[in-house]
């Protein structure tokens, strides 16, 4: 098996994307926004982060509960083992961002809604808010570094090493005549 089934790059591929929207959303809240802008950021942003966590949670499902089957590539011992642990150090964190966001917006002054109608907070304390909030950047910051670690392995895969290990989560067919 030298690829990923079609359902891991779907999960993994739009994964991608809304990790991408939720970037901007991190630097999308600047500190003067008026209170309506940032309930609408809000509502947007706990949207992506629920469909992100549906998302997660069947990635993991996949991964570690169902143990679909996953390819092999010839890699060092220390390569493996590296890799291996920036997954699950990225699980860790896509779990912990989407905790502490809950977390973060049961404690927020403005309500925090769910797609616009599902209301996740009403419990105001300014002291939890800011500690969960710090945590919320702390985990996010933290998912970010991995990612771009795990972006940069993907393209010393390809342009270095010059392996198909780019090409197991490639989210096009590969055609077999021109598969450098």
């Amino acid at each position: 098996m030298s690829s990923y089934s079609w359902s891991y790059k779907l999960l993994h591929w739009l994964s991608a994307i809304l990790f991408a929207l939720m970037c901007f959303a991190f630097i999308g809240f600047y500190p003067k926004m008026s209170d309506a802008d940032r309930t609408i950021m809000l509502i947007g942003h706990s949207s992506i982060g629920a469909c992100l966590a549906a998302i997660l949670f069947i990635r993991i499902g996949k991964r570690f509960a169902l143990k679909h089957p996953r390819p092999k590539h010839a890699q060092s011992t220390l390569q493996e083992k590296m890799a291996k642990s920036a997954h699950y150090a990225m699980y860790v964190f896509m779990v912990l961002v989407p905790l502490t966001g809950y977390t973060t917006a049961n404690f927020h002054y403005l309500p925090v809604q769910l797609f616009g109608s599902i209301l996740l907070n009403g419990n105001h304390d300014t002291e939890l808010f800011n500690t969960f909030r710090a945590i919320h950047v702390l985990c996010i910051q933290g998912l970010i570094a991995l990612v771009v670690l795990h972006i940069g392995a993907a393209i010393k895969h390809k342009l270095v090493l010059k392996d198909k290990v780019l090409y197991s989560m490639r989210p096009w067919p590969i055609d077999k005549n021109s598969e450098s």
